[in-house]
């Protein structure tokens, strides 16, 4: 096996950055009863919905329905509310009525094809300090006198909350981002000092690498005569994360079921759990299985296993197998494993073909000016890809860089053909046979080249896009990380889609905010929405040498707003991503995707129609009210519930 050098990848997916919870596995069914939870199907409904805009197939968008029935989990029928009401009678005479308003419209629920939520939930107390508001926009101003107030605020309430004892008080907080600071800013031990001397003080950078701790923290962790600035990689940052207070698993639930919440009040029916058992193998597991048996589980939520090492990948295939076929009420399923390849472009530990523009001005602990790939050689990721093939899993590699997707590609490739011969078109048909059928997917995929492209197709392997990459870090990316010409590179979805590829949008929660309607507005629109002052990397270290846009950056980058408009998506396009096409990444499209007769009942009810939305570049989608959150057959959100 080959040498798994390190873990970089994003910060929920960085185990030594996350404080592991410690219960027993055995607990958390005692810790069900506690909440009282009901059973979900104790709360379904058989109900008649008509009128307004119902649009049950994603494939078909110019397609709509007068009524959509739903009855037991499942849709019953679509067509003429005539018709529907005739089938509801033949299955089950008890349903109700429900008249949409003319605005409003009936889709199938969203999907969340990637994110991550135990992570999610234990940083969900922590203080946020990233760069996106509650609307799922960029704060208007974010820098290091943003951090400094939210910090400062956070130690005055701990302080006058907590009693007096010699217990280490702490302050924690997430998503440090500088790379959309108004001014880059280099956060230190000396600097947080300024905050509080005395209480502990641990920050998780953006990037998933690297945390920054006060005095009191390093102190406390024993790491105060070594490492005084106060800027630490993984390996350091563990001997901090094993003093923090782990959740209980009161809190650790409650963070889940807050998470949920969250997600159902943005149209999320379904979430795909990027990297389960990171913190805390199986214990992560059996808290999912158990809390969906739950009516607290208001998502349905597939998995892919985190494998963060060689020595993990045995104990996880022999113990667990990949739940293609399950009950289609399930609310839980293992569905994949997931590899980490190299970092995150923003956080300069993606893996480049070329140098990071900013490397002379801005560098991480143990990372060269290209970013870092994790295995060494690559070969063994491709070991490692067989034997999760072998067994049946389907793969899903975290690769940002155009180096590192280059790297995993060819892994993929030595991988595939020694498992036998490729299917001919393995992304073209809906359904496939045979145990080649693993839908295997790099994740985030950020700068794709064409032949990247071209080799993606050929292997079957389909890309999921983190379009946030472009939203939110766009401009940052053009003009201080990657240059414009690189910046080209970013989520082809377009591309992807021309070549024949399925694709999917995420938001690697909580890397970036849960939207679905907020993705699928930026992949329509590709407006980049940082500031357009931003400055390059030079400019803003105050060096003479700045990275200039050029006279016909226009032409290269399409308007000053939009990064590369070729690579636009449709909004029917856009929708399949978060739809059907998520689903089919997910190996969840027989169940969910659409509402076709027999599939599960999971529909969200908009305010408005973003099928017809004709505002530029998309604009305001992301700000349609979600009316109404349906999971395989209950209403989970409404306002006000």
């Amino acid at each position: 096996m080959s040498e798994h050098v390190n873990n970089f990848g994003c910060a929920c997916c960085s185990p030594n950055l996350i404080p592991t919870f410690t219960d027993d596995a055995r607990e958390w069914p005692e810790l069900i009863k506690i909440l009282a939870l009901p059973k979900p199907a104790e709360t379904v409904e058989s109900v008649i919905f008509h009128g307004g805009n119902i649009y049950p197939d994603p494939t078909q968008t110019d397609f709509q329905v007068e009524a959509i029935g739903i009855a037991d989990h499942q849709v019953v029928a679509t067509g003429t509310l005539e018709h529907v009401r005739e089938e509801m009678l033949k299955r089950n005479g008890d349903f109700r009525l429900q008249m949409l308003t003319d605005n409003q419209t009936l889709l199938p629920g969203l999907i969340e094809p990637h994110a991550h939520l135990l992570t999610s939930a234990i940083v969900g107390s922590w203080t946020n300090l990233s760069p996106f508001g509650d609307d799922q926009k960029l704060r208007s101003s974010y820098g290091m006198n943003f951090i400094y107030e939210q910090l400062a605020s956070a130690v005055d309430s701990i302080t006058k909350d907590a009693g007096a004892n010699d217990v280490p008080k702490w302050v924690c907080g997430f998503g440090v981002d500088p790379s959309l600071m108004d001014v880059w800013g280099e956060i230190n031990a000396e600097w947080l000092n300024k905050i509080s001397p005395d209480v502990c003080i641990f920050l998780l950078n953006a990037s998933g690498h690297i945390s920054y701790v006060n005095g009191a923290a390093l102190s406390e962790a024993g790491l105060d005569k070594n490492y005084n600035n106060g800027v630490l990689t993984e390996s350091e940052s563990t001997k901090v994360t094993s003093k923090i207070p782990p959740p209980t698993k009161e809190e650790t639930v409650l963070g889940l079921l807050r998470v949920f919440a969250d997600a159902n009040r943005r149209g999320i029916t379904t979430i795909f759990d990027a990297g389960l058992g990171m913190l805390n193998k199986e214990a992560e597991v059996d808290l999912m299985r158990f809390l969906a048996t739950t009516a607290g589980m208001t998502v349905r939520v597939g998995a892919a296993l985190y494998v963060g090492s060689d020595s993990s990948l045995p104990d996880w295939v022999k113990q667990f197998h990949p739940e293609q076929n399950d009950d289609a009420n399930a609310l839980f399923g293992l569905r994949a494993v997931k590899l980490m390849a190299d970092g995150s472009n923003q956080g300069l530990t993606g893996f480049q073909s070329q140098n990071y523009l900013c490397c002379l001005d801005h560098t991480v602990p143990g990372v060269g000016p290209r970013g870092l790939f994790n295995f060494s050689p690559p070969w063994g990721l491709a070991q490692i890809m067989r034997t999760v093939a072998d067994a049946g899993w389907p793969i899903l590699v975290h690769a940002n860089g155009d180096e590192g997707i280059a790297n995993v590609l060819a892994a993929f490739q030595l991988a595939l053909d020694k498992a036998g011969p490729l299917l001919p078109n393995p992304v073209d048909s809906e359904l496939h046979s045979g145990t080649l059928d693993l839908r295997h997917r790099i994740e985030h995929a950020s700068l794709l080249h064409d032949d990247a492209i071209v080799t993606m197709k050929r292997l079957g392997v389909s890309p999921s896009f983190l379009i946030g990459h472009v939203g939110y870090w766009g401009r940052t990316l053009q003009r201080t990380i990657l240059g414009p010409e690189r910046a080209q590179l970013l989520d082809r979805c377009a591309s992807a889609l021309a070549a024949g590829l399925k694709i999917s949008l995420h938001s690697d929660h909580f890397v970036s905010p849960l939207g679905p309607l907020r993705c699928m507005e930026q992949a329509i629109g590709r407006v980049m929405e940082g500031p357009r002052s931003i400055l390059g990397a030079s400019e803003k270290a105050g060096r003479t040498s700045a990275i200039v846009m050029p006279e016909d950056s226009a032409e290269i980058a399409g308007t000053e707003d939009v990064l590369n408009p070729a690579e636009r998506l449709t909004a029917s396009q856009a929708l399949r991503a978060v739809t059907i096409d998520a689903a089919w990444q997910c190996h969840l499209d027989e169940h969910i995707g659409s509402l076709r007769p027999g599939k599960q009942a999971d529909l969200v009810i908009l305010e408005d129609d973003p099928l017809q939305w004709t505002a530029e570049n998309a604009e305001g989608m992301r700000d349609i009210t979600v009316s109404e959150t349906w999971v395989s057959g209950r209403c989970v959100y409404s306002p006000g519930s």
